[in-house]
């Protein structure tokens, strides 16, 4: 797999990058100045990049960065205590020998031992097979597949506790994992997308592609053991720090990462020395060894552009699952993903998020007037307009028809309602070709604690059909 495929897999999973702090400010942070820093010291997993890993003994990654920025906002000198394996750095962890780490997901067995930041990165795992397997929906459709998860790591504690019937082989990393899988030991691996495909080409595995979404996904903060939970509050403080514009510019550096195999020359080197004695002895064999060298690199190249067209197609199928086709928005089934990861952490950090649920008024009549053709023309024109008034973190989704759904994360109803008349006072404004004017109908809903998704949904169309009720063109708040 390509850095091709990575960088577009991971175009769908910027929908679902998280970051802490209130998008709706633009005020810089200012960083803490103090005489004395406390020392924390810290490990990390050795090998998990593009997140982090130990090389020469010092933390590479993104959750290096991060550190880095945390070190910047705060009044923490970060030590690395180097280890060799993720059990190592769990170990240490448990025995107080490490009193951190970077970038980790929260589950019930580490609550034993840690206490947990405010999350500060979000990140989708997925299931990894080869190409005679089409598609994993989730845990219970593996049957009596193999299935390969990294020791420990929160999967393999999750599948033991809510799927014990499945027939599991831990390895020590996802890369060994990875080649368990090419070779056959394993059919399906669990693997957190970014790493996943930065392995998958650096070993050149064309042979395995992602299957599907493996829940749940990661939810990344920085542990701190018990004893030294006292830090949570200056950590937290500097993850709020952090502005979208660096939580951006570390995404955007990571996932553009190509990985370069490095090269050993010694064996060129080696077949050199031999080529020139077997000149000298043998001056005829030349000819037969030039040409099996042209025939070598025109197979290569023709095997290089069979696997960047299967990729290609790879995406293109990826890329249709999760976009109507008409308009290229996130379509209903993404929608409905997106908006239960957010239920979840507004369940857990207590953060307000609001739905804006909207239609064209009097559609039907458009394409009864003038034909469906011109009907698609003006749903489009509206999806451009109303694209250039929503924010970064805003997703715009075609529910069904002329109905569109906007998730607001982090908003208030009072902010998500200055957006909903902004855009209604847009399109009601804009000149659209042959049907010239239109407008909308909004409803609008906070999310309550607690409750689910269709709930939700239901309180928010049943506003949007009071609008509908009250005249049309109309903005209408849940009651």
């Amino acid at each position: 797999m390509t850095a091709v495929r990575a960088s577009f897999l991971m175009t769908i999973f910027i929908g679902h990058a998280f970051w802490s702090g209130n998008s709706y400010s633009n005020v810089p942070q200012q960083v803490k100045k103090e005489s004395i820093k406390q020392v924390l010291t810290y490990c990390v997993d050795p090998d998990w990049m593009p997140y982090e890993a130990i090389r020469a003994n010092k933390h590479v990654g993104l959750s290096a960065d991060y550190v880095r920025l945390i070190e910047k906002y705060s009044n923490v000198d970060f030590k690395l205590v180097v280890t060799e394996s993720w059990n190592e750095t769990l170990q240490r962890l448990q025995d107080g020998s490490c009193e951190a780490a970077a970038m980790l997901n929260r589950t019930p067995e580490r609550d034993a031992y840690l206490a947990f930041s405010k999350p500060f990165f979000n990140a989708e795992n997925v299931f990894v097979t080869n190409s005679s397997i089409a598609y994993v929906s989730g845990y219970s459709s593996i049957g009596d597949r193999k299935l390969g998860l990294v020791r420990g790591y929160r999967h393999e504690e999750y599948v033991q506790r809510y799927y014990p019937e499945l027939n599991i082989l831990l390895v020590d990393t996802e890369a060994k994992g990875l080649l368990a899988l090419s070779a056959g030991k394993v059919d399906v691996l669990v693997g957190s997308m970014l790493s996943v495909t930065s392995h998958i080409q650096k070993f050149g595995l064309g042979d395995l592609k992602i299957s599907g979404l493996a829940k749940p996904h990661d939810l990344l903060s920085m542990g701190v053991i018990k004893r030294r939970a006292d830090m949570l509050n200056e950590i937290n403080q500097a993850i709020d720090a952090i502005s979208e514009a660096e939580h951006v510019e570390l995404f955007r550096q990571w996932n553009q990462v190509k990985v370069i195999d490095e090269v050993d020359y010694r064996l060129f080197v080696g077949l050199a020395a031999t080529f020139i004695v077997l000149v000298c002895l043998v001056a005829w064999r030349n000819h037969y060894v030039v040409k099996f060298n042209r025939t070598l690199m025109v197979k290569n190249e023709l095997l290089e552009s069979l696997q960047e067209e299967l990729l290609e197609k790879n995406s293109q199928l990826e890329f249709l699952s999760n976009r109507d086709p008409l308009t290229s928005l996130y379509n209903r089934n993404y929608m409905v993903q997106r908006c239960e990861q957010e239920i979840a952490m507004a369940n857990r950090f207590e953060q307000p998020n609001c739905l804006i649920l909207f239609d064209i008024d009097h559609f039907k009549v458009i394409n009864d007037n003038h034909g469906h053709s011109i009907g698609d023309e003006v749903i489009c024109t509206l999806c451009e307009l109303v694209t250039e008034q929503i924010r970064e973190i805003d997703v715009l989704a075609r529910w069904g028809g002329e109905e569109f759904l906007i998730l607001c994360p982090r908003s208030t109803l009072n902010e998500a309602e200055i957006l909903a008349k902004r855009i209604q006072t847009v399109v009601a404004g804009h000149h659209f070709d042959i049907v010239e004017h239109i407008t909308c109908s909004f409803g609008l809903a906070q999310y309550q604690p607690k409750e689910s998704f269709v709930k939700w949904f239901d309180r928010t169309d049943n506003a949007m059909y009071q609008a509908k009720k009250q005249g049309r063109n109309r903005v209408v708040r849940e009651s």
